[in-house]
């Protein structure tokens, strides 16, 4: 995992300075257990700010889009409550800790960001520098414990010797580059790990280590520091001051802050299965699995249903051979002549019973059992239809990329009763804002296709965009996108580029998008149907025909509503 250190910090914060200081924090987001983005307007652009105190701890701007929590967790909540403007920023003096001072809405407030590693977290004092609240329950490192109205106090570092001190130069009984590193990260401060191991391999013997030492000094000095990643033995490091002597792997560009956003990932640390994405595949996974085994005790039922139009049979024969029937009689044998050749029946009887009771019996049964098959294939359809809508939301929670998309997914499960609004939440939150967008792309003979992003999109589609003369799309069996390839107007039949083309769409926005080849569904808009009362996303199609097809995923772009 790659590490920031002072020296790279020292970097960003003079970034941050010079384009954020006077900013007014439009937003307040927390996109993962251990992650703030503040969005901020400086008077001529809108900028986020990552602040992340997880493994890979780091601060600085981002370009990176963040999937957000439906409900802002509590410390969120606070910021956005309390902070108004950026007033100032600092790195304080040799610890990896930036403090950000804040106008409020009643006093100043500084949001201290402690990146310490493990103990990295996140700290919002008052004017008087008391603690209001932390990211994480302050934990006792180091002999300080910080609670709810303490006075705010760094952690303790041992005793070391300052590089900036003008006569400070290694020990004249440094034998060796081992040695060398050594000193550095027992000894001086500001200094980390990554720092000193690319120093040790600029040392090519005892001669080299006061060089090697002072040009690092003085360019530290001079702030004359670039970021660069080093490969230093297969370990890739994060360097602010890289020795001329040394081969850079990667070198950063005019900004830090863009050179650490292309070094972290954002499915590392801050983009991860966690929080409210997580919360919601549990959801959705177990509610799956819940109704997969109704399913099957369905299918059982349904079995043991199956022989109900054998007791109407029966029932017919007896009444037609009422003659050969006497009261006491357990059973009778008679001749059924609907089938060729004729065949002998045993039909069983109740002794105490007279033969019309017997009749009467077995068509009683009958309905009550037709009843019951009614009941079961109706439920059988209500379960399918609940597994595709669950199956088809989980493939929206794995395509989600940005806020907006996992909000749908929330505003779901929150309509169909599978999780609760937060107390105190506004009414406005329970209800989905604007239209589903759609996608749209080009066919190759210039006719316009438009698909849906999740459930609720594609049952806009489906409803609102789908003439009768339009070709749909859908993957066959299995989650994905509604596909409508566009007639507007076109004369004669579609091309069979632009219905593979669209096929193949319909493919790569499917659970199916990472395989080979995918079978697609191809209907006129005419056969396709909603179900009264079914949920976002399910149709009924009368007919189809399918084309096996390979998945092709398009840089999309949204439709304009009409």
């Amino acid at each position: 995992m790659l590490k920031i250190d002072y020296f790279i910090l020292e970097r960003i914060v003079d970034e941050l300075k010079e384009r954020l200081i006077g900013a007014r924090l439009a937003k307040v987001h927390q996109p993962s257990d251990d992650s703030l983005v503040l969005r901020l307007w400086n008077g001529r652009q809108n900028l986020k700010l990552l602040l992340h105190v997880g493994s890979g701890a780091r601060l600085h701007l981002t370009q990176q889009e963040f999937t957000n929590p439906f409900h802002p967790p509590r410390f969120c909540q606070l910021l956005r409550s309390r902070l108004k403007r950026l007033e100032s920023l600092d790195l304080l003096p040799y610890d990896p800790v930036v403090s950000l001072r804040f106008s409020g809405s009643d006093q100043q407030y500084r949001l201290i960001c402690e990146l310490i590693g493990t103990r990295s977290n996140l700290y919002l004092l008052d004017e008087e520098n008391r603690l209001v609240d932390a990211l994480f329950k302050p934990l006792n490192i180091g002999g300080r414990l910080l609670r709810c109205g303490d006075l705010y106090a760094p952690l303790s570092a041992p005793e070391r010797l300052l590089l900036s001190e003008p006569l400070l130069n290694p020990p004249a009984n440094l034998v060796d580059a081992a040695q060398f590193e050594k000193w550095l990260i027992k000894e001086v401060a500001p200094m980390s790990r990554a720092q000193a191991a690319v120093l040790k391999t600029a040392v090519e013997g005892p001669n080299s280590i006061l060089p090697v030492f002072s040009q690092f000094k003085a360019r530290w000095m001079s702030g004359d520091g670039r970021l660069s990643l080093f490969d230093n033995l297969g370990q890739k490091l994060l360097v602010a001051y890289l020795p001329t002597t040394l081969s850079t792997f990667s070198m950063a560009g005019d900004s830090p802050s863009e050179f650490l956003d292309q070094c972290f990932s954002p499915n590392q640390s801050t983009e991860n299965d966690s929080g409210e994405r997580a919360r919601f595949r549990k959801i959705i996974t177990t509610q799956i699995s819940r109704l997969k085994k109704r399913q099957k005790n369905i299918g059982t039922q349904q079995q043991k249903s199956e022989n109900f139009a054998e007791r109407r049979q029966l029932g017919e024969l007896l009444l037609a051979n009422l003659h050969l029937v006497k009261k006491g009689m357990s059973q009778v044998e008679v001749t059924n002549w609907s089938v060729d050749p004729p065949e002998q029946v045993l039909v069983p009887l109740q002794s105490d019973l007279s033969p019309q009771q017997n009749a009467e019996k077995f068509f009683k049964r009958y309905k009550k059992e037709k009843r019951g098959v009614d009941h079961v294939a109706r439920r059988q359809q209500e379960t399918q239809d609940e597994l595709a809508w669950l199956e088809a939301l989980l493939l929206s929670l794995d395509e989600a990329t940005k806020s907006v998309d996992l909000n749908e997914v929330a505003h779901e499960l929150l309509n169909a009763g599978l999780i609760q609004p937060e107390k105190g939440a506004p009414v406005g939150r329970r209800k989905v804002q604007g239209e589903a967008p759609l996608n749209q792309a080009t066919s190759p003979a210039g006719q316009r296709i438009l698909w849906g992003r999740n459930n609720r999109s594609n049952d806009r589609l489906s409803a609102r965009f789908t003439d009768k003369d339009d070709l749909w799309f859908h993957a066959h069996n299995m989650p994905g996108c509604h596909l409508v390839l566009k007639r507007d107007g076109l004369q004669g039949d579609f091309s069979v580029e632009d219905i593979e083309f669209s096929a193949r769409i319909t493919a790569g926005y499917s659970r199916g998008k990472a395989d080979t080849r995918v079978e697609v569904m191809v209907t006129e808009g005419r056969y396709i149907s909603r179900p009264k009362g079914a949920k976002p996303g399910l149709v009924r199609v009368a007919e189809y025909r399918t084309l096996l097809v390979e998945p092709l995923r398009l840089p999309a772009q949204e439709k304009p509503d009409e």
